[in-house]
């Protein structure tokens, strides 16, 4: 008899076969991918409209750039059309493609346009004086509002107003040296915006001579470069909002000038001192591994940078003088090195390197207290690259003093001082060699001699004198 064997049930498995297992996550996280990328298409920000400026008048040139950018969706269509006396001019009419319907997850081929509406305004029909209108419209691909996209619309009502500002100049003769500044008063017309001085690539922009009397009448001090050519493009200039421009000419006598040639001879002892220090201090030069590599860089390369930071600086400069008088020399101080020497640098007795030099060496003794040479507001107190320890002051109108190589600073930025008041100390720091000051004087940025601003005649009858004439006297007739 065989024994009694009761039934069991098959047992069933306790876990999914592995391609199941991982079939199904793949399988969820594809489809939230593909209904992230779909959803992603239903994004709801419209293009980016931006013009290069704000504008209530265009002139007979007209200058306005358009930028349009949608980097979501991308560029479906956009649209710029001119209106003028009920006429309409289509300035723009594009339309970018975007993605098949396969491939419903990508954006349009175009992201970003940019065109030049000036342009097309000035080519499209002759520019005459009267009321215009710009309508701007702009879509892309997204997926909203029935599969026409976000849409951006913008308008601008403005004038096309092509009558040149009124410029004259009413000084008499003006001397200027080559390195050294002059001062003009001229008379623009009411509509005008910007003025000043056009010497070669520089621009000198002007102020009211008598804030409070005749604002049409201004005075501009101007620059003329050590180092620009023998004959320079030298006039007047004046812009109105609506971008026309003027252009007088004025009487100037120009006396060139020859400057100074130095060699200046490196060591190795020197390289080591200087160096090394201002590689720590500027962080965004690179490390060559060779002294001489490393200093070619500091001479150029920082030097044109620290050039540029004070031009950055001036650009704050207070539109009016703040002094009264002429400015002075550190006291009891000695001439080292005078403005524009023209710098040839040898090592181990060969040229690796020329520079100009943009201001005075003054020496007196060591830490040395370093006095304000006028009136004016700090508006730097920190390094700045080759000229170490800095102060940069702002005397007003555009005209700034350097004082570098400082041992100690003793203002801090944005105080008010006077003349003769004490900065800080001479020292070496920077790209010296010996406590000494470096002294400069700066017209918006462009280095001038300061031997003409040292001597009161010449700031009495050059630039003071011409300025309180016109105070003094009453508006001509019709102004």
């Amino acid at each position: 008899m065989k024994p009694f064997i009761p039934y069991r049930k098959p047992a069933l498995p306790n876990r999914l076969p592995p391609l199941i297992l991982w079939a199904l996550p793949l399988g969820a996280f594809l489809l939230w991918c593909l209904l992230s990328l779909w959803l992603g298409r239903w994004e709801g920000q419209p293009p980016a409209v931006s013009l290069d400026r704000d504008f209530t008048a265009l002139g007979k040139n007209p200058s306005l750039v358009i930028e349009v950018e949608d980097a979501q969706s991308g560029l479906k269509q956009l649209s710029a059309v001119l209106e003028v006396e009920d006429r309409m001019f289509p300035l723009i009419d594009r339309s970018y493609p975007g993605p098949w319907l396969l491939f419903f997850q990508r954006s349009g081929a175009q992201s970003s346009a940019r065109f030049d509406l000036g342009e097309m305004m000035a080519s499209s029909h002759q520019i005459r004086e009267g009321p215009a209108r710009l309508s701007i419209s702009a879509r892309d691909h997204s997926y909203r509002r029935f599969f026409g996209g976000n849409r951006t619309r913008l308008q601008r009502d403005f004038s096309f107003d092509i009558r040149p500002p009124t410029l004259q100049a009413l000084s008499a003769q003006h001397y200027i040296t080559q390195g050294g500044s002059a001062c003009v008063l001229y008379r623009v017309g009411e509509d005008t915006e910007v003025s000043g001085v056009q010497v070669g690539p520089d621009f000198f922009p002007g102020y009211a001579a008598d804030p409070d009397g005749d604002k049409q009448v201004r005075f501009c001090v101007f620059g003329y470069r050590y180092n620009l050519g023998p004959d320079p493009e030298m006039k007047l200039v004046a812009v109105d909002a609506a971008g026309n421009r003027s252009e007088a000419r004025f009487q100037y006598k120009l006396f060139p000038r020859k400057f100074r040639q130095r060699t200046i001879r490196l060591s190795p002892a020197f390289l080591q001192q200087v160096v090394p220090a201002i590689l720590n201090e500027n962080p965004q030069l690179s490390r060559q591994g060779d002294l001489v590599k490393d200093f070619l860089q500091i001479n150029d390369g920082l030097r044109q940078a620290n050039h540029e930071k004070i031009k950055q600086v001036s650009s704050r400069s207070e539109p009016r003088f703040l002094w009264t008088e002429a400015f002075a020399q550190l006291s009891r101080s000695k001439v080292e090195s005078l403005f524009a020497d023209h710098r040839t640098y040898l090592y181990e007795g060969r040229e690796i390197d020329r520079q100009d030099h943009v201001g005075f060496d003054l020496s007196v003794v060591k830490h040395y207290p370093i006095e304000a040479s006028n009136d004016g507001v700090v508006r730097y107190a920190d390094l700045l690259g080759i000229y170490g320890n800095t102060i940069l002051l702002d005397h007003g109108c555009g005209l700034l003093s350097l004082y570098g190589h400082l041992s100690s600073i003793s203002v801090a930025a944005g105080d008010r001082v006077g003349k003769g008041q004490v900065l800080g100390r001479s020292g070496a720091t920077g790209l010296a060699a010996g406590d000494h000051l470096h002294f400069g004087l700066f017209l918006h940025g462009i280095p001038v001699n300061p031997t003409e601003w040292w001597d009161p005649k010449w700031i009495r009858e050059r630039v003071l004198d011409r300025i309180r004439e016109h105070q003094a006297k009453d508006p001509p007739d019709g102004h």
